[in-house]
C-alpha cells in the first residue's frame, strides 16, 4: 500500500544546516499512537489485527479529508 506524503514537514535546525524532513501519514500515525497509547501499539496492532489497525489508520486518515 502506498503511503500519502502530506501534513507534516518538520524543521530541523542545527549550526551547520536547516533542512525539511516529510512524514508519511503512516509516520505520523504511529507517532500519534505512540503518544497516546504506547509506544509499539501500532506496529503490535498491525501484528495481531491487521484489520483493526488498517480500520484505525483509515479513521487517522479520514480526520484529515473532513
Amino acid at each position: 500500500m502506498e503511503m500519502p506524503y502530506v501534513f507534516s514537514v518538520h524543521r530541523a535546525y542545527s549550526k551547520r544546516s536547516n533542512h525539511l524532513k516529510a512524514k508519511t501519514m503512516l509516520e505520523l500515525f504511529i507517532e500519534l499512537t505512540n503518544q497516546i497509547f504506547w509506544v509499539g501499539y501500532a506496529q503490535e496492532l498491525a501484528k495481531d489485527n491487521p484489520a483493526g489497525f488498517q480500520f484505525e489508520f483509515n479513521e487517522f486518515l479520514n480526520s484529515y479529508n473532513n
